[in-house]
């Protein structure tokens, strides 16, 4: 490979690239998340009833998550963050998902309506049950010295919360703390899009109160964009990119409620081209960090 070549390839291992390239990655991989759902369900014609083909898709799914992220417990950084973000969206896919469903039709509760229309379904609901127990897990891995994520490292400065030396970088393993990041933001921000949404907490949701939120969270998001494209290494831009995604995710739905543009994400069979685009995008994306194997994810000396 020529001297120019090398360069030229090694500038999209660079700022602003690195974290543009994760912040892609991730919202795509959020939305084949959804898709994949979807096509499983049409498929399998499970949009309603628990089917066993369903059960057995979505246990196999969830299983090939966790053999991911035990085949890559030593393989490095670079490749354990790349493993365990699929292998978090598989696990949320196919446990995380079809739990919320088989409880929704055991409790079977009502629709949440509002002026006559439906607003959280059963599944929704049942993850909205869930937020204590969430929150609970997430105050013990604020408190653990292990726990890297800078949410929560935030927190424990501000509380003068003092853990103590964590292991080294080399003990770690990236892929299932990736996964672990992948599955813990996901349901946070499904939580609190729940949360911002159930009339029985906000009222009337076209009030400037229950508007608000929103707003914070469009401006949060693009100050973790700006942020993440300082991220300087592949690796740690993905892990990064995995929240960054998840928060904005929270105001593209906004934004698909409010109609401004289509669900796609939901909707693959009647955007085939598009989700075929997304899909493509993704792959090359996922390619290009997998190639990125060297230190801290950065190039590879040729």
């Amino acid at each position: 490979m020529s001297q120019d070549a090398t360069a030229s390839t090694a500038s999209w291992y660079r700022p602003p690239f690195v974290g543009i390239a994760a912040g892609i990655a991730v919202l795509f991989g959020i939305a084949m998340g959804h898709t994949i759902l979807v096509l499983m369900r049409d498929l399998l014609d499970a949009k309603e009833e628990i089917r066993t083909s369903e059960v057995i898709v979505s246990l196999a799914m969830g299983c090939i998550g966790f053999v991911m992220v035990w085949t890559s417990r030593a393989k490095g950084e670079a490749i354990g963050s790349w493993m365990g973000f699929i292998a978090g969206t598989l696990i949320w896919t196919g446990f995380f998902e079809l739990s919320w469903k088989i409880f929704a039709r055991a409790l079977n509760p009502q629709y949440v309506m509002y002026d006559g229309a439906p607003v959280l379904n059963p599944e929704l609901q049942v993850i909205e049950a869930s937020t204590l127990a969430f929150f609970i897990l997430m105050a013990f891995l604020t408190i653990n010295k292990e726990t890297r994520c800078n949410m929560m490292m935030w927190i424990r400065n501000k509380l003068g919360l003092k853990t103590g030396p964590a292991m080294t970088g080399k003990e770690r393993n990236f892929a299932a703390v990736t996964a672990l990041e992948s599955i813990t933001t996901t349901w946070a921000c499904y939580i609190i899009t729940i949360l911002l949404v159930d009339p029985r907490i906000i009222g009337n949701p076209m009030t400037m109160t229950a508007q608000l939120p929103w707003l914070f969270f469009f401006f949060w998001g693009g100050y973790l964009l700006y942020r993440l494209t300082k991220q300087k290494h592949m690796a740690p831009a993905l892990r990064y990119a995995i929240g960054t995604g998840n928060v904005n995710w929270i105001w593209i739905e906004a934004g698909s409620r409010a109609k401004f543009y289509p669900e796609i994400w939901i909707k693959p069979l009647q955007y085939p081209v598009s989700m075929s685009l997304i899909f493509a995008s993704l792959v090359v994306l996922l390619a290009i960090m997998y190639q990125n194997r060297g230190s801290r994810g950065g190039p590879v000396a040729a």
